[in-house]
């Protein structure tokens, strides 16, 4: 089980399919033992979309005779309940003079619940009571009883087996749970590697934002921050841009982006120094560097895929033999080192930058799908 991602968000694994099974299973033997040898024939009321997979779970454990009604509602919209129950779909049968036992998905704050009660009284039914495969305790607060409760979880927003998000999630057989800690990614790779090419589709299919150094310098100059004068003053002065600086930028760039899974970080950190700077100022957010993608191509590609740029760019710099091999080494001397760093740390992974590039991608993202 690897984390899935739903439009937007990201989901990470909660309770696998055998466990949810065994709490069906011993649901189902309290259900079999008060409803066993009954005379008449209770009604299960599956309440749409979410239960759907809970009640056919349910029904294939149960021993009596039962009937199947089912009512839409809903509450929710988005991640979070409205608090405001609609009826989305009328009941599909007729519960009058029955006994109802209410099959949920998930029961939270309970507004559901109460205006089933509501509604079976009124049409009739001479019993109702509540079968949920999940309980949020945290945040039910009515009077009505539970009455069988496969599994209590915590105050988190989950998917799978029924559950959705909008719409999208129900069909998964496990059940996920909102990843709500931010993804910290490095990405390494020498030149001619495709990091950019790479970084693109990453950001878009992990929600991600992309850090560049070079992007950032540029950005905080032109919107005129205090970073971004320091910045200028130095470049225009003839002076290489300090560290701290740079560091500033980036945090500041964590700080202040909303609405993203994580970030990927690109050209930083360059150094063993900024490196460190980067855990002490995760370590600030109670946070650390998830992963480190290491992008791997031999020098001799790195050589053919650089020349090839230069001539379809028509950069002569790029074109030397001296130069490329200046960049290799520089590479490898700035890299190495921060690869031993990341190994230490247990975040570094290497993938094959050989091949197409839906290859390569399909490689990166295989990985991804593991934080």
């Amino acid at each position: 089980m690897g984390n899935v991602r739903l439009y937007d968000k990201s989901f990470r694994p909660f309770i696998p399919y055998d466990k949810i099974e065994e709490a069906i299973d011993t649901v189902a033997l309290r259900l079999n033992k008060d409803y066993g040898g009954s005379t008449d024939v209770p009604v299960l009321l599956c309440v749409l979309n979410g239960s759907i997979l809970f009640t056919a779970e349910l029904m294939k454990r149960l021993s009596f005779k039962c009937e199947v009604v089912s009512i839409k509602l809903s509450s929710y919209s988005g991640t979070e309940s409205t608090g405001n129950v609609r009826q989305v779909m009328g009941m599909t049968g007729s519960v009058e003079g029955k006994r109802v036992i209410i099959v949920e998905d998930i029961v939270d704050t309970g507004k559901t619940i109460v205006d089933l009660k509501r509604i079976l009284s009124e049409k009739g039914a001479v019993e109702s009571k509540v079968c949920t495969l999940l309980l949020k305790p945290d945040k039910y607060h009515e009077d009505i009883p539970i009455d069988y409760v496969a599994m209590e979880i915590p105050n988190d927003f989950i998917v799978g087996f029924g559950l959705d998000y909008d719409e999208l999630g129900r069909n998964s057989k496990d059940i996920y749970v909102l990843d709500t800690d931010m993804k910290y990614y490095i990405l390494f790779g020498p030149p001619g590697a495709g990091k950019g090419t790479q970084a693109a589709a990453m950001v878009e299919k992990f929600n991600l934002c992309h850090i560049s150094t070079g992007e950032l310098l540029r950005g905080e100059i032109a919107r005129g921050t205090q970073l971004g004068l320091k910045a200028k003053a130095l470049i225009d002065a003839g002076e290489l841009v300090p560290d701290e600086v740079v560091e500033g930028m980036i945090e500041n760039k964590f700080n202040t982006v909303k609405d993203v899974a994580g970030f990927l970080l690109d050209g930083f950190p360059r150094t063993i120094a900024q490196a460190e700077a980067l855990d002490r100022m995760l370590a600030k957010a109670g946070s650390k560097v998830t992963a480190v993608v290491s992008l791997m191509i031999p020098d001799e590609t790195i050589r053919e895929r650089i020349l090839g740029r230069a001539a379809v760019e028509g950069r002569a710099d790029d074109a030397s033999e001296e130069t490329i091999a200046n960049r290799v080494r520089t590479y490898h001397e700035k890299t190495e080192p921060l690869i031993g760093y990341y190994k230490d740390a247990g975040v570094y992974n290497e993938i094959d930058g050989l091949g197409t590039i839906d290859e390569v991608r399909s490689r990166i993202n295989s990985l991804m799908e593991k934080y």
